[in-house]
This record gives structure tokens, C-alpha cells and sequence, in this order.
């Protein structure tokens, strides 16, 4: 009986942060980039390839990740931006750099292949004054990823402007099918 108890106890402690929890991901290719706000280039042919896994604590306000990436030459930096499909829009938060322009804690990049983890939080959140998104708005984070306009961009010394992109999806999103089919 009594471990029954500690059962019960343990399921009813971790189920809210089981129910809070949500996760996205996203597949990237040069076919699915389209260069930089008010500067699109179109799709690049990029051997490169990668892959963004999200698991979003909206009760913690943080963000972890994962980004898998290779075939790439000179990764410069990544982002998740805030634009809708086909549509470039602004960074609104770092995945990693290597130019020392993201907020502090910001990881490296691997040059041309490997894997950056981290955990975002409202301090993660860069502003994008023209998208009307301040620094530190976790919440504008959180709504661009639940209304499918967050993709994933890699960007390289050849590709600036990016290279690879993927369009970010919640795994329960059957309507992947825009854009950079996911599956």
C-alpha cells in the first residue's frame, strides 16, 4: 500500500511538468532558405544538413536545445528568427556564434559539423524593434513558436545572409507539410 502511495505521489508531482512541457523541432536545407530580411536570395544547393529538437517549459520559461549540423564550411552563427514560411524575419534568439554578437553564454559554433546544446531563457531573447519584439520577451518567443512563424537558420563565411533553414514545429503538428516538410 505504501508504495503505492509513493507511486501516486511521484505521478501526481511529475505529471504538470509533463502536461507543461512542449516539444518542436525542425529539419534544415539550403532548399528551404531564403537569404535575410529585405535581402532574400532564394534556395541555396547546400550539402549542408541539420536538425533543431525544442523542449519548451513555459511554467520555467526556458527553452532547451538541441542543434545537429554537418556538411558545412565555416558555420559563422545560428538563430531561431521570427518570420512566417518563405518569409525572412529577425533573430530572436542565439543557438550559437562565433562572432561574439550573441547575449553572454552564447555557445561556439562547430566549424563544419557537430551538435550545440543550451537552455534559452528570457534573457536569451534579443529585441527585433521592427517586428515589435523587445529584449527579454519570453512570451513573444513562446507565441512564435506555437503560431508556426520560428525557423532555424544556419549562416556561414559563403552564406551570411544563411545558408541552411528549417521551419520549427511542434511534434503533435500533423500540418507539416509547408515550406520544409519536417518529416
Amino acid at each position: 500500500m505504501r508504495y503505492k502511495m509513493l507511486v501516486l505521489a511521484a505521478a501526481a508531482f511529475l505529471l504538470p511538468a509533463c502536461a507543461n512541457a512542449q516539444e518542436f523541432h525542425a529539419k534544415f536545407s539550403g532548399f528551404f532558405e531564403v537569404g535575410a530580411l529585405n535581402n532574400e536570395t532564394g534556395a541555396i544547393f547546400s550539402q549542408g544538413q541539420a536538425t533543431l529538437k525544442l523542449k519548451l517549459d513555459r511554467k520555467l520559461q526556458s527553452l532547451a536545445y538541441t542543434l545537429t549540423y554537418s556538411d558545412l564550411v565555416d558555420v559563422q552563427q545560428a538563430h531561431i528568427h521570427f518570420g512566417k514560411v518563405h518569409v525572412a524575419g529577425g533573430v530572436i534568439v542565439f543557438l550559437c556564434t562565433n562572432l561574439g554578437n550573441g547575449p553572454a553564454a552564447t555557445p561556439a559554433c562547430p566549424a563544419t559539423a557537430g551538435t550545440v546544446t543550451g537552455l534559452l531563457t528570457p534573457a536569451s531573447v534579443v529585441a527585433i524593434p521592427g517586428q515589435n519584439v523587445p529584449a527579454g520577451s519570453f512570451d513573444a518567443l513562446v507565441a512564435a513558436l506555437l503560431s508556426n512563424t520560428a525557423y532555424g537558420n544556419i549562416h556561414t563565411a559563403a552564406f551570411p545572409r544563411g545558408e541552411i533553414r528549417g521551419e520549427v514545429r511542434r511534434d503533435d503538428d500533423d500540418d507539416d507539410h509547408h515550406g520544409g516538410d519536417q518529416h
